[in-house]
């Protein structure tokens, strides 16, 4: 006896279409995980769309978005939208816009924008001539202070957290952006919008590892701190 193949309306790997974000000047595409520094009261749109995996003859996207402050609150909510998504930020800081599909009922991965929005107000936003606030490492639920350039020593699995950060000169909040790169294997992975206070994923596999925090003042760089992570 033959069984029909099931009939579906599932999530798409590759189901965005590339994003193209303008904001009154040339439009540009972009790509999960980008970061704008805009003005306040700026206009911009996002165009895309995305395309379910399906067999069935009906198989509609859903798509929802949130827009969160540098708190993680929820300022401005999307629950079914379509291309293109516009805003302005009224107020200066660090915002994400997040984009999540919903193909037959089911969540896709969610992307994510985030914002470096400037006011008049908040025009000064300069690097901090003293660098880094005291910073903390806690392993095992053991905290000590830490100097940029230290060697942190950890086993495989155990979790750490960091807590500290860096302030910028000026009205503004600094966004951290960290890189983690293995170095016997040269990997290299990118963590945008890094947060000093939360726990850290563990280690899987022993090695030796540095990671780099780069703090982002404005449209600023600002003097990195990089830790030396030995893992056995």
């Amino acid at each position: 006896m033959l069984v029909a193949n099931a009939q579906k309306c599932d999530c798409n790997p590759n189901g965005f279409n590339p994003f193209v974000y303008s904001n009154g000047k040339a439009a540009q595409t972009v790509r999960d995980g980008h970061q704008f520094s805009i003005k306040c009261k700026q206009p911009f749109s996002f165009n895309g769309g995305y395309k379910c995996d399906y067999s069935i003859k009906v198989c509609d996207v859903k798509l929802v978005a949130v827009i969160k402050n540098s708190a993680g609150t929820v300022i401005k909510s999307f629950p079914n939208f379509t291309f293109p998504l516009e805003y302005e930020f009224e107020t200066g800081g660090n915002y994400s816009i997040e984009i999540t599909p919903i193909c037959g009922g089911k969540k896709c991965p969610t992307i994510k924008f985030y914002f470096n929005v400037a006011c008049d107000e908040l025009a000064k936003c300069e690097c901090n001539k003293a660098g880094w606030d005291n910073i903390y490492v806690s392993i095992d639920n053991v905290s000590k202070q830490i100097a940029c350039g230290a060697t942190i020593d950890l086993k495989v699995g155990m979790p750490f957290s960091f807590k500290g950060g860096y302030k910028c000169e000026g009205n503004c909040e600094a966004v951290l952006n960290a890189k983690l790169t293995n170095l016997s294997t040269g990997l290299v992975q990118n963590f945008p919008n890094f947060k000093m206070d939360g726990v850290n994923s563990p280690f899987p596999t022993a090695g030796k590892y540095k990671l780099a925090i780069n703090p982002l003042c404005g449209n600023k760089k600002c003097q990195p701190c990089s830790f030396n992570i030995i893992v056995n």
